[in-house]
Formats: C-alpha cells, structure tokens, sequence
C-alpha cells in the first residue's frame, strides 16, 4: 500500500504556469473568496497548485469542487503520479477554464490520492450588492 502523502502546499490561483526548461511553478493571483453580483457565475480561470512530500509509489490524483451540501459540482482526475523516494518534494498544477458557480456558499476542494482524501481547502463565494 502506497503512503499518504504530507500536503505542504495547496492554493487556489487564477493562474498556475509550469515553466518549460526548469520545471519551475509559478502562481499568479491567489484568492480564497470570490466575489459576484449575479448568479449562477462562470469563472474564466481557476488554477490549483499542490506540493507534497512523504509519497513513495503510483498514486491517482483526483479533486472534487464540493458545495456546503457536499454536493460535486465538478471533478479533475486523469492525474497519475510515479513517486520513487518519500524524500522528495513533489508539486504539480490543474489549470480549469469556465467553472460554473452556482449560488454563495462554502465550497471546498477536496484533495485525493488513490481514493483516499488527503487535504480539503476552502472557497468562500459572496454576492456584492448591485450598483
């Protein structure tokens, strides 16, 4: 059975960009809250960013965007990882494009490897008032 992974990093960005040549990540506009005057919204970008350690073997990545209701209004998988020393650090990025938001809520992202949840992380959604 593989180890679970320690998650040292996961945010939410408007952008996660891997750098050709030195692999490097970079994130561009970190949020935790979003703001919108009119529901249902369609966000353009949505990045996320996750660095791990602690991982030894073939893992599935999967990440569910949950409402307060634990209702899955949507689900990244198709990541799989080969990890061949838990000494290592590990990162890597999902870039989304036209996220549907339904209502304001507290939705999370939830964070799978092989099946087994590793880290949950919030996203606050508001309603500002019209002008």
């Amino acid at each position: 059975m593989t180890p679970k992974p320690e998650i040292l990093t996961f945010l939410i960005a408007d952008q996660v960009i891997q750098e050709k040549g030195t692999n490097k990540w970079s994130a561009v506009g970190i949020f935790d809250h979003i703001y919108s005057e009119q529901f249902p919204l369609v966000h353009q970008n949505l990045g996320l960013y996750v660095r791990l350690t602690e991982a030894n073997g073939d893992y599935k990545i999967r990440i569910e965007l949950v409402d307060s209701n634990n209702h899955k209004l949507g689900i990244f998988e198709g990541i799989n990882l080969k990890i061949d020393s838990p000494l290592l650090a590990f990162d890597f990025g999902i870039q989304t494009r036209n996220l549907h938001i339904p209502k304001p809520d507290k939705y999370h992202f939830d964070l799978y490897f092989n099946d087994q949840l590793c880290k949950s992380l919030p996203l606050f959604v508001s309603q500002t008032k019209q002008s």
